[in-house]
């Protein structure tokens, strides 16, 4: 993959997670709406990918968060910051939805995590996407050789 488009998909990610985050504030209006209005209202142009990362995590963020809540141990969903939140769901539904790699779709999650989160959020974040990524043999066990 040329470095333009590594770019370009980290540039989409950050634009979904920042559209996610302000949705987990306004889940009333339809998330093609809610995209297209804030789309409109971007700096930068909208990417297609962050498009599809929006709506994807948007369509299944019950089964998403359901995911997360079982491979975050003592953590529910309500009591992760909404930063967090979202950057798990991103790189879940980039890992089971859009077949991602689990090592790319991690690193740019704990990268993202370094950027808008706090100093302990990408350790919290790398554990919790490793665990599930093991557990649904979307990533090799270290154990297992």
């Amino acid at each position: 993959m040329s470095e333009k488009t590594v770019q370009a998909k980290r540039e989409s990610r950050e634009q979904a997670f920042r559209m996610l985050f302000a949705y987990d504030f306004d889940r009333e209006t339809d998330p093609s709406a809610f995209y297209d209005f804030n789309a409109e209202n971007l700096e930068e142009k909208p990417l297609n990918y962050a498009k599809k990362i929006f709506l994807g995590v948007c369509g299944a963020r019950e089964e998403l968060d359901s995911g997360i809540e079982s491979f975050s141990v003592r953590w529910k969903m309500t009591r992760m910051s909404a930063v967090t939140r979202n950057i798990l769901r991103m790189a879940v539904y980039e890992m089971t939805g859009l077949e991602v790699p689990p090592k790319v779709a991690i690193n740019e999650a704990v990268e993202i995590a370094k950027k808008y989160d706090d100093e302990k959020a990408p350790a919290f974040i790398n554990g919790i996407l490793n665990r599930l990524a093991r557990e649904k043999g979307l990533l090799a066990d270290p154990e297992q050789k």
